[in-house]
């Protein structure tokens, strides 16, 4: 079972934050007025200096150690809590734009 603390700022300030392989975390993209898209997510990796969330679809999403989506995951957050049952929260499997083959990826 993979295990990581991470050292996150939330509405009470920095906390340390200890997430765990288990633990259930969203992965989502802002839509208009209060939408948010996106779906479920788990802890796959830890690496040196980034954590490597996989989706539900399989999508794998990295981020620097301060939880801040990297490379082609840019336009994603991920939220420390499952968020999927919220009021404004649409499932939808997290996908990236490949420009040098102007296509879709899921991976």
């Amino acid at each position: 079972m993979l295990s990581v603390t991470i050292f996150r700022n939330t509405f009470e300030g920095y906390k340390n934050i200890t997430l765990t392989s288990n633990d259930t975390v969203f992965v989502g993209r802002c839509g208009s007025g209060r939408t948010v898209f996106g779906e479920r997510a788990y802890l796959s990796k830890v690496l040196k200096n980034h954590l490597v969330f996989t989706t539900e679809s399989g999508t794998q999403v990295k981020t620097n150690l301060d939880g801040y989506t990297v490379g082609k995951a840019k336009d994603y957050f991920v939220a420390l809590r499952d968020m999927t049952d919220e009021e404004n929260v649409i499932h939808d499997r997290v996908h990236y734009w490949n420009n040098k083959k102007c296509c879709i990826e899921y991976k």
